[in-house]
């Protein structure tokens, strides 16, 4: 059950990733390539403001768990953990889909 959880996150953060991602290019810009997914939340935490440090901070963590538990250690995710990112994934995307919209 361990690797389903796992694998749960990697999505979950995969979709926060994409969402950040979608919004950086709408904003006319581009991650480098070598360390793509730690510059990405590095221009979220500035594109996003204050409002939102703490949660790009969160995601930015969960980076750093996402690469252990993918390339080093297998069943490193808690069933705690995976619901915890996948719901504040959720919340992230829906939130990037209605800036991206000009909802917000």
């Amino acid at each position: 059950m361990a690797a389903d959880w796992d694998w749960g996150f990697a999505v979950a953060y995969n979709a926060v990733l994409q969402a950040s991602r979608a919004y950086m290019f709408a904003q006319g810009f581009r991650p480098a390539s070598v360390e793509a997914h730690k510059n990405t939340f590095a221009f979220m935490r500035l594109a996003m403001g204050k409002d939102y440090e703490e949660l790009i901070a969160y995601f930015d963590r969960m980076r750093n768990k996402r690469n252990q538990a993918i390339y080093d250690v297998a069943g490193l995710i808690t069933e705690t953990e995976a619901r915890n990112l996948f719901s504040r994934a959720a919340g992230f995307v829906k939130l990037i889909r209605s800036r991206l919209s000009g909802k917000l």
